[in-house]
């Protein structure tokens, strides 16, 4: 169980009792006789200004400083005037001085605290940027082929039904030819977020590299595996200037002993019996 104190951290219960049990502490013993105790227990306020500011960062600890110091001088001058004596004396400065060191400490540990919590994001931020890097294609944003054969190699581990769409590009070679790869590039993207339209939590697309893409489909059977291509099919049907573009697309359900390897192969056999049947076409093995 958390006790949600500040916005950036949780203190948990225990800690935040055990503060409010050291910052009553020194009153407690100053009470009891029995106890030996002097104004030096009143440092016991530091382990509370520790706490919330780790916890909370500067803002939150020299709040959590300014209260318990407040409470700690109030108490102390309340009982040089309950008992008559001099205001300002040796142990006033004392208990001033340690309320100047424990809002220090807040202060301290605030600054200290903010700092690593910046560095921490940072470093997130970083781990994020290399994590797209690594699992992600820098022109079209899709997944790439790591990221993809390690979809795959998850998805045949489960044994559950599957099958794998390989998709070639035609007439992309002409356009790179024609109008250069910049030109290529824009249909690279362009194919690119007609796939991603298609993308649920059971159809992964990714792209392998240069005009080749990737479809996964979870619980699907030759039937729809089929529809869906032929949909692809129709969404491909792009152009550049003179250049028509189109798609040719092998269909290969997983088979229980299939590995990555495998299954891929047969998706790119496929998708050349496509080519040969006159390109923009569908195969199924």
């Amino acid at each position: 169980m958390n006790l949600n104190v500040g916005v950036s951290r949780k203190i948990p219960v225990p800690l935040v009792l055990l503060c409010i049990f050291f910052a009553f502490l020194p009153d407690f013993l100053d009470d009891y006789e029995t106890f030996y105790i002097d104004d030096m227990a009143w440092f016991a306020l530091l382990f509370p200004c520790f706490i919330f500011s780790y916890y909370l960062g500067l803002y939150g600890g020299v709040f959590t400083g300014i209260i318990l110091n407040a409470y700690h001088l109030s108490w102390f001058f309340y009982e040089k005037k309950f008992h008559s004596e001099d205001m300002i004396d040796e142990s006033a400065a004392l208990h001033i001085g340690i309320s100047v060191i424990t809002l220090s400490c807040s202060i301290g540990v605030g600054v200290l605290t903010d700092k690593l919590q910046n560095k921490q994001l940072k470093i997130q931020e970083l781990n994020e940027k290399l994590m797209q890097m690594a699992l992600y294609d820098s022109l079209t944003g899709l997944p790439n082929r790591h990221y993809f054969l390690r979809k795959l190699e998850h998805s045949l581990r489960k044994k559950k039904q599957a099958c794998l769409m390989f998709i070639d590009l035609d007439g992309f070679k002409r356009v790179n030819d024609q109008y250069g790869h910049e030109a290529g590039d824009e249909v690279l993207i362009e194919v690119s977020r007609k796939l991603k339209e298609l993308e649920d939590e059971d159809v992964f697309v990714s792209r392998l590299g240069g005009d080749e893409f990737t479809v996964l489909l979870k619980g699907a059977n030759t039937h729809q595996a089929e529809a869906l291509a032929n949909r692809i099919l129709k969404l491909l049907q792009l152009s550049v200037n003179d250049c028509r573009v189109s798609a040719s697309i092998g269909i290969a359900m997983c088979q229980p002993d299939d590995t990555p390897a495998t299954i891929l192969k047969s998706a790119d056999s496929a998708m050349y019996n496509a080519k040969l049947a006159g390109k923009n076409a569908v195969y199924v093995v």
